[in-house]
């Protein structure tokens, strides 16, 4: 039976924490591949540096989403092919346009300029053979971020998942992008098409872990939308107070403030864009 893949973590550099956004290194026999690639130039070379330790070259490297935190540490993989799906690349370089100053305000040199971006364009229910391993890459379109992507390979050793931000592992989640409801088809869909023995790798939090964590991230979201829900003042603009009450709501469910920022982040338009959509607003 073989031992492959061995998948290794690197927790990198997140705007405000030290270690925090996951990149994954997926050893195989005789190459690697990487998934995502984090933020910060030191954090994207630490991943560099573990092929090199264990002696294996990098055959490509793997996308899940569009975030900043995901893809700007492609530029220390700019010699190799760099596969995402259309929407994942658009997704970044929207991204990019509307926070590429303040990447570079929180990471100075660490942070790297000019960006860069896929340059392989992957679909629905491609296959790739990488290190005589398949990997298998999913659209999951709207989920946390515009465009989302699962990438999947199976082996003796049961199939590995990963997945950027569908699941953030006993940390707060980034809602703002507004995709939430579909967001739970998601979390339902992944339920239904895996077991038990599947081990799932996403961009925050311990990992890997199994469908447990899955359904912890539905219970997170519902605790979000409940407490969006049941606000009786719609009133526009949300005031901070207001904001804050949901904070505390959410707080119930997970206590700990890890990556409460990105919960917090504008999160006023995100209640109201929620509202709007749901025709409550007024």
């Amino acid at each position: 039976m073989s031992e492959f893949p061995i998948v290794h973590r690197v927790a990198g550099k997140f705007p405000v924490l030290p270690n925090h956004v996951n990149a994954y290194l997926v050893e195989l026999e005789k190459s690697a591949v990487v998934v995502d690639s984090t933020i910060a130039l030191s954090s994207a070379r630490q991943v560099r540096d573990i092929a090199d330790s264990v002696g294996k070259p990098i055959e490509a490297v793997l996308l899940t989403h569009g975030h900043p935190d995901h893809y700007s540490g492609l530029k220390v993989f700019e010699d190799l092919p760099r596969l995402a799906s259309q929407g994942c690349l658009d997704f970044a370089k929207q991204e990019d346009a509307e926070k590429g100053d303040l990447g570079k305000a929180y990471h100075g040199d660490d942070y790297p300029d000019p960006r860069v971006f896929p340059n392989e364009i992957v679909k629905d229910g491609d296959r790739f053979t990488f290190g005589g391993l398949e990997f298998r890459f999913y659209d999951l379109g709207p989920g946390e971020s515009d465009s989302d992507g699962m990438w999947l390979v199976e082996s003796d050793i049961g199939k590995h998942v990963f997945f950027g931000d569908i699941v953030a592992n006993d940390c707060h989640c980034f809602f703002h992008d507004g995709h939430i409801e579909e967001w739970m088809r998601i979390l339902d869909r992944l339920e239904k098409d895996f077991d038990a023995s599947t081990r799932f790798y996403y961009g925050h939090g311990e990992a890997p872990s199994g469908l447990e964590a899955v359904a912890w991230q539905r219970g997170y979201n519902q605790a979000f939308l409940n407490a969006v829900r049941a606000v009786e003042d719609k009133s526009l603009p949300v005031g901070r107070e207001m904001e804050e009450k949901i904070v505390a709501t959410v707080k119930e469910y997970l206590p700990n403030d890890a990556t409460l920022f990105l919960l917090d982040y504008d999160l006023g338009g995100t209640m109201a864009a929620l509202w709007k959509k749901w025709g409550s607003s007024r």
